[in-house]
């Protein structure tokens, strides 16, 4: 009986493909740590939580959360600082933060 040549496996022409997408999926996901997006919570301790301006929100895109509250400190100062990514349970207030590039 001779094998099927057409429904066989090349694997070293698999292997490759496989070594391309995996190259891709790296390339895509560097790409996604360099621009992941924070929200900054500027909290005021000088105002009180009923304050409506107790409390500032505001967006940007950073590699780290420290260096997201890096970008946002002169803009906050003498607020408390802190950073979420904007995908996580915060991300309802990102359509009233403010961006800051």
């Amino acid at each position: 009986m001779t094998p099927a040549t057409n429904t066989q496996t090349d694997l070293f022409a698999w292997a490759r493909d496989l070594e391309a997408e995996n190259k891709r999926i790296a390339e895509i996901n560097a790409e996604r740590a360099r621009r992941r997006g924070y929200l900054v919570f500027a909290t005021d301790p000088s105002k009180g939580v009923d304050s409506p301006d107790y409390q500032q929100v505001f967006a940007t895109e950073a590699r780290t959360p420290n260096q997201a509250i890096a970008k946002i400190r002169p803009l906050a100062e003498g607020r408390r600082l802190q950073a979420y990514l904007a995908t996580g349970t915060y991300k309802d207030e990102l359509a009233d933060a403010r961006w800051v590039a």
